[in-house]
C-alpha cells in the first residue's frame, strides 16, 4: 500500500514532494471530452474523479491522488490548446481581463474517493500581439490549460492574483492543508 500520483504535472510532482510525501507515478489517459455538458466546476471535479479510478483499476491496493486543472472565463471551460493558433485566440480572449484557474484534487482508495476543488481570480494585463507571439516562441504552452503557466507568464501577463497561487500550477494546496485527503494520507 503506498500513494500513487495519477498525474504527468511536474508542476504536482513538485508540490508533493515538497509536502514530504512519497509516491510513485502513474499516469492516466483518459477521455477528457466534456460529453455531458458540465459546468466548469463539475466538469473539473469529473476528470480528477475519473483519472484517479482509472489508475485505481490497475492499482486498487494503493492511494491514487489524481487531479485536474482548467481555466473558467465568462462560464466556458479553455482547456489546453490543440494548437499554436489556438493558444494565440486563448491568450487574446483573455487580455485585459479575468478569469478563474479552478483545480480539483481526488483521492481514490479501497471503496473510497475524496474530492476538493479551488478557484482562483487571475488578472491579465493588455496584451498586444508582440507580447503574445513572443511568449508563445519561448514556451511551451502545448500542455497549459489557458495556454499559459503562471510560472512563466507572471512578468508578460498577469496583473492580480486573488487566492492560492499553488491552485493556478494545479495543487489546490490551502484546501489540501486542511482536507481529509491530507488526513489520510498522513497515516499511510
Amino acid at each position: 500500500m503506498g500513494i500513487i500520483l495519477a498525474s504527468s504535472s511536474p508542476r504536482r510532482k513538485k508540490i508533493l514532494q515538497k509536502l514530504g510525501y512519497n509516491f510513485q507515478i502513474q499516469v492516466p489517459n483518459i477521455d477528457e471530452n466534456n460529453f455531458n455538458n458540465l459546468n466548469p466546476i463539475d466538469y473539473v471535479i469529473d476528470v480528477s474523479m475519473r483519472k484517479g479510478l482509472k489508475v485505481h483499476q490497475r492499482y486498487p491496493n494503493d492511494y491514487i491522488l489524481s487531479g485536474d486543472t482548467i481555466i473558467e472565463f465568462e462560464n466556458q471551460i479553455i482547456g489546453k490548446p490543440k494548437s499554436n493558433l489556438d493558444a494565440i485566440k486563448t491568450l487574446k480572449l483573455l487580455s485585459g481581463k479575468h478569469h478563474f484557474v479552478i483545480s480539483a484534487l481526488s483521492l481514490t482508495y479501497l471503496e473510497n474517493q475524496i474530492t476538493i476543488f479551488d478557484s482562483t481570480k487571475v488578472s491579465f494585463k493588455s496584451l498586444n500581439d508582440n507580447s503574445i507571439q513572443n511568449y508563445i516562441k519561448n514556451f511551451n504552452v502545448m500542455d497549459k490549460a489557458g495556454s499559459y503557466n503562471v510560472e512563466d507568464a507572471k512578468e508578460y501577463f498577469i496583473k492580480n492574483i486573488d487566492g492560492c497561487y499553488n491552485n493556478i500550477v494545479g495543487f489546490p494546496e490551502q484546501k489540501f492543508l486542511i482536507s481529509k485527503i491530507k488526513s489520510v494520507l498522513d497515516k499511510i
